[in-house]
């Protein structure tokens, strides 16, 4: 059985605590997963694309996660939402295998 994503990341007991407490909001894009923060009183300024690479949110389009170590509260969040987690897996797994080039043997 593969480990959790969650067991995968660097992250803090005080970054998983807002992971789960922060009213965020998903969304499935080509790309990744957008997540908004609804805890904020304009949502659309707290709003960051997180890539999902190889099953694991892998990084994330915030401050904290470009200059602090470990993974940011957005890539946790998506860690810890398998329901978010693995349809964003399946949509990289179809652009990965549609990238690739068709044989014509």
């Amino acid at each position: 059985m593969p480990a959790h994503p969650l067991d995968r990341l660097e992250t803090t007991e005080r970054t998983l605590r807002r992971a789960q407490y922060e009213a965020f909001e998903f969304e499935l894009v080509e790309q990744g997963v957008l997540v908004r923060n609804a805890s904020h009183e304009n949502p659309s300024k707290h709003e960051y694309l997180v890539r999902i690479d190889d099953g694991l949110p892998d990084s994330c389009t915030c401050p904290a996660d470009e200059h602090h170590q470990g993974a940011c509260k957005h890539r946790v969040a998506v860690a810890i939402r398998s329901h978010v987690l693995e349809p964003a897996c399946d949509i990289q797994r179809v652009r990965d295998h549609s990238a690739r080039p068709v044989s014509t043997q």
